[in-house]
């Protein structure tokens, strides 16, 4: 797995927590869902922080929030990744919908990028947009969710492990209930060990048996996935 040097250039606040600008190897640049393990020679880190880009492949890489408090501009990171299995968007998706359930929603813009190139309609279910959302994303209230199953061709969504429940509720459907559209999930977990030691800290229930969000996703198809 490649690994390299990385230095931040920028860091913002915004509403998830601490965002970032960070300059490293164009062939480490994560695929919209993937992410890369960065760590500091600090002793505050007891563990390796993932980043999620929040961009498509460029010059300089956005990272999401949220970052490590004690992070500073100018701070030299250690990288390895890119790592996991990303969002894989169809082709012939024409309506792409994108929903954040108590988390951010910045590691979804770069699924909306890639839809927007390809001349899809893109909306956002989100009480407010986020930082550089581009203007041609349509922001729509979260209660209307449910009604996306009839509009989108494909549906780029980011929750919380636990929230799997909550989030079909959401969306007025159960448990192994087909979509007429594809539903994809960005689990958000601990994910120290990237994948090397099978740690289980971010342990998902599939339908094939229990799998890792850091190597087998943690990005998945919603109808792979159990309640748990």
């Amino acid at each position: 797995m490649p690994t390299a040097w990385g230095k931040l250039l920028e860091i913002r606040q915004e509403a998830g927590g601490l965002a970032g600008t960070l300059a490293c190897p164009p062939g480490m640049h994560p695929a919209p869902g993937q992410y890369l393990l960065a760590s500091s020679l600090s002793s505050h880190e007891t563990a390796p922080t993932p980043l999620f880009p929040t961009s498509l492949p460029g010059q300089d890489l956005l990272v999401a929030p949220p970052m490590p408090a004690h992070w500073i501009v100018g701070q030299v990171l250690h990288l390895r990744g890119p790592l996991g299995r990303g969002f894989d968007l169809p082709a012939e998706a024409r309506r792409v919908a994108l929903y954040a359930d108590q988390t951010s929603p910045a590691p979804l813009l770069p699924i909306a990028a890639q839809a927007l190139e390809r001349g899809a309609a893109v909306a956002l279910y989100a009480h407010s947009a986020p930082a550089h959302l581009p203007a041609d994303i349509e922001i729509l209230p979260p209660d209307l969710l449910p009604e996306t199953l009839a509009w989108a061709d494909y549906l780029a969504v980011s929750l919380p492990l636990g929230r799997l429940a909550a989030f079909r509720r959401a969306l007025g459907i159960h448990s192994r209930q087909p979509t007429r559209c594809r539903v994809q999930a960005l689990l958000v977990a601990p994910m120290p060990c990237g994948g090397l030691a099978e740690c289980g800290a971010c342990a998902v229930l599939t339908r094939s048996g229990w799998r890792h969000a850091c190597k087998d996703g943690p990005v998945f198809d919603l109808h792979e996935l159990e309640d748990g």
